[in-house]
């Protein structure tokens, strides 16, 4: 493992979904999305929204990066079902499905000047996330990074298989350079680091400290 890289956090929202959820730092209320992509927004990309759309609102032109682990994995698994079941398959549910819906919706709600990249991976998803925000940020390509990240707690359809007790959780911050190891939350993998990052930035934390996550490359 490489050497940890820190980064500032300029401004934060974030959604824990358990049996309620609960909303922290600048996370708005789903009223604040049009209504027309509202009501066809799942809850997965419904919340992601409700984290970066204030935010992206304050600076229109940041980049946005967005990660996660799979996408909306509760839709894929309805619209296999009805797929398994000879039912017609809705093309909105299966637009919404992929892992880069949510950023795509962010566009549909206020038509964002900056570019956006979206990273699908395991548990270190939000750390690849921060690593591509540190590397456009280290060569000046951008000043601040949206980084955003979405991940749900499993369906009951994985209820042997999933993780089922740990909440979901739905994360936006951005971020600058300069801040101080020493000061900075050290990030932990999975859904439960990414909650644990959310109660410190909630209780005064500015900066987060990560490891890059380690690829191995392998012939197909």
């Amino acid at each position: 493992m490489g050497r940890s890289l820190v980064l500032e956090a300029a401004a934060w929202a974030a959604i824990v979904s358990g049996d309620e959820a609960e909303t922290l730092g600048a996370a708005g209320a789903a009223s604040e999305i049009p209504g027309a992509l509202r009501r066809r927004l799942p809850p997965f990309s419904r919340d992601m929204v409700r984290c970066a759309l204030p935010l992206l609102r304050q600076q229109p032109t940041d980049t946005v990066i967005s990660s996660g682990t799979r996408g909306d994995l509760d839709s894929t698994v309805r619209l296999l079902t009805d797929l398994a079941n000879g039912e017609l398959l809705s093309p909105a549910l299966f637009a919404f499905s992929v892992h880069n819906a949510p950023a795509g919706a962010l566009s549909l709600c206020l038509k964002p000047s900056g570019d956006h990249t979206a990273l699908a991976g395991a548990e270190a998803a939000f750390a690849a996330a921060l690593t591509e925000a540190y590397a456009r940020i280290k060569i000046g390509e951008a000043a601040s990074v949206l980084v955003v990240h979405a991940e749900e707690r499993d369906p009951a359809f994985y209820a042997e298989l999933g993780d089922q007790r740990t909440p979901g959780v739905f994360l936006a911050l951005r971020v600058r350079a300069g801040a101080d190891q020493a000061q900075a939350h050290a990030l932990e993998p999975g859904r439960a680091g990414l909650i644990a990052l959310a109660r410190a930035l909630a209780g005064g934390a500015h900066s987060v400290r990560f490891a890059p996550p380690a690829f191995q490359a392998r012939a197909a």
